[in-house]
C-alpha cells in the first residue's frame, strides 16, 4: 500500500495565490494601456500616476 496524504488546504490556497498573480497582471496590463509611460522603473511609474499635473492654460 501506498501512503499519499494530500493537503487539500495548501492546493487550495496555492491555486488562490495563482488567481490573485493573474489578475494582478491583467489589473498591471489595463492600467499600462489606460495611462502609457516611456519609464521603464515601477516605483518611478507609480510616482509619476499619482503626481499632481500643472492645469493646463486656457
Amino acid at each position: 500500500m501506498s501512503d499519499k496524504v494530500v493537503d487539500i488546504s495548501s492546493r487550495r490556497d496555492d491555486a488562490r495565490h495563482k488567481r490573485k498573480e493573474q489578475r494582478m497582471d491583467q489589473m498591471k496590463d489595463r492600467f499600462e494601456k489606460a495611462m502609457p509611460t516611456e519609464e521603464t522603473d515601477p516605483k518611478k511609474k507609480l510616482l509619476n500616476i499619482f503626481t499632481k499635473k500643472k492645469p493646463k492654460k486656457r
